[in-house]
């Protein structure tokens, strides 16, 4: 897997990945928290996007998939998102 992008919009953190595949349909795709809260001004939180892919095709595909990120928030008003496998800092307002 491949995360193309990453962005936020309002409290909700849109990634455009890609992987090889047949079809993508049967993709499981969830956003994982490390649970830690990263003592640094402003706080960070490392995340990753867990792909569970069975598919054995050469297909590449590309998709988008927003998740409702509101339960990151931390005392202040930013906390900076590490995702892993994704080089530039997010930086989540709010």
């Amino acid at each position: 897997m491949v995360i193309n992008s990453a962005s936020i919009d309002d409290d909700c953190l849109k990634i455009n990945y890609s992987s090889s595949g047949c079809s993508g349909d049967s993709w499981e795709v969830k956003l994982i928290d490390a649970g830690v809260i990263m003592e640094s001004f402003p706080p960070q939180r490392n995340i990753k996007l867990s792909l569970k892919n069975e598919e054995i095709c050469e297909a590449y595909f590309t998709k988008e998939i927003s998740f409702d990120i509101d339960k990151l928030q931390v005392d202040g008003e930013v906390v900076l998102l590490n995702l892993e496998g994704f080089d530039t800092q997010i930086r989540y307002e709010y």
